[in-house]
């Protein structure tokens, strides 16, 4: 008898896999992006563009994906481009889940290039590759501003309105954890040592604790023999590494 599921037998059907899962986490953000379009939309269509306290109306849409059953993401929200908005040149309109059950609570930044605490998002990858290059990017992993000991990775989609372009980004941090999940069953069903890693050859997920999640793998990224495979989607530059148990770590 045989499985209609087929576990990866080579690198590059593990990168196939890890792409759809991929996919999936993204496509999580559809409802979020489309009230997005639809609240810029609606303001287009009265010849303005929309205040900042207007964005409080996706609070409704972050609370339904962070809440729904089996979500990856603990925060999410729209981030607006320069201009974007009526009232506010740089503007973050983001909600996290609390500890202890205690609902969404609203993330303070400071968007004063002034301020000796600046968080200026512009240049930062997961805003400026949607509003660069139109395509989606899971950014990280990064230290998670709320947690200073957890990976995260920062999902977003560019959000676009006729007749004003791109106004921002709809995005959401999903533990690394999480993704980590998705990811090493496939890599186990591989005929070795196997890891998923960022371009800048960061181990995201493996099949052994020999190549350790967050650390820098070039040993094993550089192995002339090692099986490997780019993950086909637009949203990341990672690869499938396949390689022997002696490709060390350099850290």
């Amino acid at each position: 008898m045989t499985s209609a599921f087929t576990l990866p037998a080579t690198a590059v059907d593990c990168a196939r896999r890890v792409a759809a899962a991929v996919e999936s986490v993204l496509a999580e953000l559809d409802g979020l992006r489309a009230a997005a379009v639809d609240r810029w939309s609606r303001a287009a269509a009265e010849g303005r563009r929309p205040a900042a306290a207007e964005l409080g109306a996706l609070h409704g849409p972050v609370s339904e994906l962070l809440g729904r059953p089996g979500s990856r993401f603990f925060g999410g929200g729209a981030v607006a481009a320069p201009g974007a908005l009526a009232d506010a040149e740089l503007h973050v309109e983001w909600w996290y889940r609390a500890a202890r059950g205690e609902g969404e609570r609203r993330l303070r930044l400071a968007l004063d290039p002034a301020d000796a605490d600046f968080y200026d998002y512009r240049a930062l990858s997961w805003f400026a590759g949607p509003r660069d290059e139109g395509r989606a990017v899971v950014a990280g992993p990064q230290v998670d501003l709320l947690c200073a000991d957890r990976y995260v990775l920062c999902c977003a989609r560019p959000v676009t309105v006729p007749g004003a372009g791109f106004v921002g980004v709809v995005a959401g941090d999903v533990p690394l954890a999480a993704l980590e999940r998705l990811l090493v069953p496939p890599l186990r069903a591989l005929p070795g040592e196997a890891a998923v890693l960022t371009g800048e050859g960061r181990v995201l997920a493996a099949s052994t604790p020999a190549f350790p999640v967050g650390s820098l793998a070039r040993a094993l990224r550089a192995e002339p023999a090692a099986d490997r495979a780019r993950v086909p989607s637009g949203a990341v530059d990672w690869e499938v590494v396949v390689g022997a148990p002696e490709a060390a770590l350099r850290i």
